[in-house]
């Protein structure tokens, strides 16, 4: 398994230099996550747990992803759904380049302003940064980061679509 997640994130880190869109290896890799009775597409329920604002609008997103309307997501209609999803824009365009990308001051933290650059979650930015530092420093560093952008698929991997809340 950690030769699959250090072949998984190299080949992240090549389409991303070379400004590819998100790997097919990463494409499969969420369907075979999400897909929980293996028939090869979506339904609302399988990809409620992909959707950070299920709560909200995972309804919404679904319709929007179903882009042939026929009430299922299939593997090439995944990208499009996923769109609005900070761990998957984070995921495809590849961790650490992101994160290098959006550190403007070469400091190896992000602040929350850094963080809006690849937010994908409006006004809620602020509330994942915060959920998202793990330390309470008011900053991420590369692990958080990391953690933050590869906890959603690793949640649905292993059957736990919700994070307890913080106390």
């Amino acid at each position: 398994m950690k030769r699959f997640t250090t072949l998984f994130l190299l080949s992240l880190t090549a389409a991303s230099l070379i400004g590819a869109d998100p790997s097919p290896a990463l494409m499969q890799h969420i369907m075979k996550a999400a897909d929980k009775d293996k028939d090869g597409r979506l339904s609302l329920e399988e990809y409620k747990p992909l959707d950070v604002q299920a709560r909200h609008h995972g309804d919404e997103h679904f319709k929007a992803g179903d882009t042939d309307g026929d009430g299922f997501i299939a593997a090439d209609e995944l990208a499009h759904a996923l769109k609005k999803q900070t761990w998957f824009a984070i995921l495809s365009e590849g961790i650490e380049s992101c994160f290098a990308r959006i550190a403007a001051n070469s400091d190896s933290k992000l602040d929350a302003s850094e963080y809006r650059k690849i937010s994908k979650m409006g006004h809620h930015s602020e509330q994942h940064f915060k959920g998202a530092d793990a330390n309470h420093d008011g900053f991420l560093d590369l692990t958080e980061f990391t953690t933050h952008a590869e906890g959603k698929l690793k949640r649905v991997e292993s059957g736990v679509t919700t994070r307890k809340p913080k106390k």
